[in-house]
């Protein structure tokens, strides 16, 4: 299949090339080998890697992503790409990326499925962003975006928007039939010479498909319109949904400050989760987020060239009382009554990693059994010496489970895991050089993967990845 796919690809951008005037071919590949173990992949190993599997001390991984850009003209341009990855055996393997787009002065239409992050929070050192991340396989989705353009001005200075809307599939999982995806998302900026802000929301729904528990859901225009703009179901949706919302919302506000100086630029933000529509509009969850401030350094061979600090803070939940008539707690973030098997796609959280998927006594289907979380998360960044780069991740984390199963365990008299809360300990650490070998388009990273706590099961791994690199840009002469 995946030969067929790579094929039709290859072909459709001979095609292009034949009728625009400039394109660039690129081609990236990865093999990673490690003497991992099946039942005990750390943490920082398997997490934020887009729902690819990490390598074994039985099979390698291999990944290869082919990306084709034509450029029509300055304001106008097509791309398409494709990447798949497999872990030894040739049915082992995931389709990860394969999308066609076209832009047109800051617009682009997206078909397909590829790596998509919502967020401000853009280092390679952070936790990830609190909705839509790199922890999941893409989900396949069509989309219309607007990259940023000027707004308005306010004393000079410039007021900038961008935004986006898209519909996705999610997968069959535990339902009957597969639910669909609604989001979309809008952010304002502010810019001054060496200060600016950004304002941003976040809206994922979950809605439609089909539940052994409540049967098929709606799904007419009118029904997408109630999606949309979060109003209450018809008579065809449940009595709840007819009450609240149609279908399972959840989203996130975003806001950050950027500061330049001469020598280092800061980066403080926030991302401020909700779980419905009281959630966003009340902000009864107030003190719930992720906190973080990145510092990077203007020199790029520094010692140090990034550094980030992150608090995630989930405990409150607006409040330890069951929701009822009168009051709004455990909003049980990621975890759904009607879509029980959670913010989930193909087996991985979609949003940030330290949510943690499982199943237990209370809830006996897979869902978001760990959602109430303090953790702290370190990343820096910088050289060892002139050809060795370096990249270190550390996260503590103190993990208490959910109100939900806690509460309905204590009442049956159930031991709860998490009752006094789980501690845990996850690092990592990669060396990374492009000298090791003659070609300067070939990295090699080795790297030191390890958990120690009581959440996960305690390991240690060494990885050593070889990443290769190819482009090729031609312009036609007509």
């Amino acid at each position: 299949m995946i030969n067929k796919i790579l094929r039709v690809f290859i072909y459709q951008a001979i095609l292009i090339t034949g009728s625009f005037s400039q394109y660039v071919f690129q081609l990236h590949t990865t093999s990673e080998l490690s003497n991992n173990g099946l039942d005990q992949t750390p943490f920082w190993a398997k997490m934020n890697r887009w729902g690819t599997s990490p390598s074994n001390r039985q099979n390698a991984f291999n990944l290869l992503n082919i990306s084709f850009l034509n450029k029509v003209n300055q304001s106008t341009q097509f791309k398409m790409g494709i990447e798949g990855a497999s872990l030894g055996a040739i049915n082992h393997g995931v389709n990860s990326e394969l999308y066609m787009s076209i832009s047109h002065k800051g617009l682009t239409f997206l078909g397909g499925r590829k790596k998509h992050k919502l967020g401000e929070n853009n280092s390679p050192l952070s936790l990830g962003t609190m909705v839509v991340g790199s922890n999941a396989i893409p989900i396949p989705r069509v989309s219309l975006s607007l990259s940023e353009v000027h707004l308005l001005k306010i004393h000079s200075n410039p007021i900038k928007i961008k935004g986006g809307l898209s519909h996705g599939w999610l997968d069959k999982g535990i339902y009957t039939k597969a639910p669909l995806l609604h989001e979309k998302w809008l952010y304002f900026s502010y810019e001054q010479e060496n200060y600016s802000g950004h304002l941003g929301l976040v809206h994922e729904a979950v809605w439609g498909g089909a539940t052994e528990t409540f049967g098929s859901q709606p799904t007419s225009s009118e029904d997408f319109f109630r999606v949309f703009f979060l109003l209450g179901g018809s008579g065809a949706s449940t009595s709840k949904e007819q009450t609240n919302a149609l279908g399972n919302h959840l989203g996130m506000w975003d806001l950050g400050v950027k500061i330049k100086k001469a020598n280092y630029n800061y980066h403080v933000y926030l991302q401020h989760p909700f779980e419905d529509q009281s959630g966003a509009r009340w902000l009864l969850n107030y003190p719930d987020g992720l906190w973080g401030l990145s510092i990077q350094s203007q020199n790029k061979k520094a010692k140090m060239t990034d550094f980030l600090v992150e608090l995630l803070y989930t405990m409150h939940q607006s409040g330890s009382e069951e929701v009822s008539d009168s009051t709004y707690g455990w909003d049980d973030y990621y975890n759904n009554y009607l879509y029980r098997g959670g913010w989930v796609y193909e087996g991985n959280v979609i949003g940030n990693p330290m949510f943690t998927l499982g199943q237990n006594e209370i809830r006996n289907w897979p869902h978001i059994v760990n959602n109430r979380i303090m953790a702290l998360h370190t990343g820096v960044k910088g050289f060892m010496s002139k050809n060795v780069e370096y990249k270190m991740w550390v996260t503590y984390s103190k993990n208490y489970g959910n109100y939900h199963d806690k509460d309905r365990s204590n009442r049956r008299g159930i031991d709860y895991q998490f009752d006094s809360g789980l501690t845990q300990l996850s690092y990592r650490l990669d060396l990374t050089t492009y000298k090791l070998l003659p070609q300067k388009n070939i990295a090699t990273t080795l790297s030191l993967i390890g958990d120690q706590g009581e959440l996960y099961n305690n390991s240690k791994m060494w990885m050593v990845g070889i990443d290769w690199f190819w482009a090729k840009t031609h312009t036609r002469k007509d």
